[in-house]
């Protein structure tokens, strides 16, 4: 059984990995809320050109060695992946794409398959999103 599987990306004018997520996801993996997959970093060159970056090349010995401790499959980051991430970055602009799974999910799937439950929908309000509503709420309600 696996848990829900997601993409995040972040995006950088220019290069400016600094390892500062790559750690924050690293906390997570080790307390065994997430299991990060996959992650690539893709830019847009000025002048358009889209190319993934190796991460060996961006200079930062943390992002190396994350990569190989945390057993990350870039397989399942395809070229056609990387391309669709470069029609979403603005030129001069770099990308981390990450495909985590959350393993804290996965005790509330097994309760939902072990009660005979099944999932009719799923999906997400972000944080800015669900402030938004609140808000329209509360002028509602004035």
């Amino acid at each position: 059984m696996k848990g829900p599987i997601d993409y995040i990306i972040v995006g950088f004018t220019g290069l400016k990995f600094d390892g500062s997520i790559l750690k924050a996801l690293g906390d997570a993996v080790d307390a065994g809320t997430i299991r990060l997959l996959a992650l690539s970093a893709i830019a847009k060159k000025p002048g358009g050109d889209v190319v993934e970056l190796n991460i060996a090349d961006v200079g930062d010995g943390y992002l190396v060695e994350f990569g190989e401790t945390h057993g990350v499959d870039n397989e399942l980051i395809t070229a056609e992946d990387r391309d669709e991430v470069g029609e979403l970055l603005e030129e001069d602009t770099a990308s981390g794409l990450f495909i985590i799974e959350h393993l804290w999910a996965l005790p509330i799937k097994q309760a939902i398959a072990d009660s005979g439950g099944f999932l009719i929908a799923d999906g997400r309000i972000h944080p800015e999103a669900a402030e938004e509503l609140e808000a329209q709420a509360a002028g509602g309600q004035a």
